[in-house]
């Protein structure tokens, strides 16, 4: 059995950036929940990262989490166990590190990963056979930051379970990334010609963000960013050779919210290029879905 406790202050990111738009917000479009300074939230999650090639998609045997956190104003403590019970035996076994830290201000958005993965499975659609690759390993440490023009219209904060969009607006996105990821592949695959993955890159990317207000109590919030990175393997990138890699980042809310609690589907994926040979590229793709109930309540309020 394994526990996992994290501690993230929020208030550190991002804060410069904030200082840069000082637009006046619209209150007709989004409303913050009633005003308070507490959030307990309960959840169940899964994280993984996989690794895809023209002839296998390599899947880790990652179990589903359940944690609950605390938030006071900007600060959030985290506690989570992995429920081992849902681990498939006969798909091996997995070693993982995932810390995943989130702040969506009202312009400005920042995703950091910090993923760690060893062990992984792959199996045939047709015949369904399973083969185990034990010694294959993943690391990938990432951030990825968007700008939102409409951003005192539209809200991202649905993302938090903060705050509640009162009509449905969109936003263009503006952004960029940088990634480290590093892949040690198993002895018995083919996947490429070397035995380990070193890749560095850096980029930037655009989109459109938009939140579809259902009724008081729905809504459904996206936010899709494409983009191109630059960058190579270690060892390239000091003869200065750069290639070019395709990069995608999606976020997903679907929440129902009344006046002081809420519950959410909440998806975060990403993927990256790694093109290691011409012939046989390999992409990461890493996938957060969490189920969420969140109450929020103040200190020291009386009840009426």
């Amino acid at each position: 059995m394994k526990i996992r406790f994290s501690l993230f202050v929020f208030g550190l990111i991002l804060t410069a950036g904030n200082c840069f738009c000082q637009t006046e917000n619209d209150s007709t479009y989004w409303e913050p929940y009633e005003p308070k300074k507490i959030s307990i939230t309960g959840y169940l999650s899964r994280n993984s990262i996989n690794i895809e090639s023209d002839e296998k998609r390599y899947v880790p045997n990652s179990p589903l989490n359940i944690g609950a956190s605390l938030a006071v104003k900007n600060m959030i403590l985290d506690l989570g166990y992995k429920l081992g019970l849902t681990l498939d035996k006969t798909k091996g076994k997995t070693q993982s590190l995932d810390i995943q830290l989130h702040q969506y201000g009202r312009h400005f958005l920042m995703d950091i990963f910090v993923q760690m993965y060893k062990g992984f499975y792959s199996q045939d659609d047709v015949s369904h056979k399973i083969e185990i690759y034990p010694n294959l390993s993943a690391w990938q440490v990432g951030a990825e930051g968007s700008y939102l023009f409409n951003g005192n219209k539209f809200s991202a904060k649905p993302f938090t379970q903060w705050q509640r969009q009162l009509k449905s607006v969109g936003s263009f996105v503006v952004g960029g990334g940088a990634y480290w990821s590093k892949i040690n592949l198993s002895d018995d695959m083919s996947v490429a010609e070397k035995k380990q993955i070193n890749n560095v890159q850096i980029g930037i990317n655009a989109g459109y963000a938009y939140t579809r207000v259902i009724n008081p109590h729905w809504q459904m919030s996206g936010v899709i960013t494409a983009g191109l990175n630059l960058g190579n393997e270690t060892d390239l990138l000091r003869n200065k050779e750069i290639t070019i890699y395709p990069t995608g980042l999606l976020r997903g809310a679907l929440g129902y919210h009344k006046a002081d609690w809420g519950i959410a589907l909440l998806v975060l994926a990403h993927n990256n290029s790694l093109y290691v040979s011409k012939n046989n590229p390999l992409n990461l793709t890493s996938l957060n879905v969490k189920i969420a109930y969140t109450k929020t309540f103040d200190i020291g309020r009386t009840q009426k």
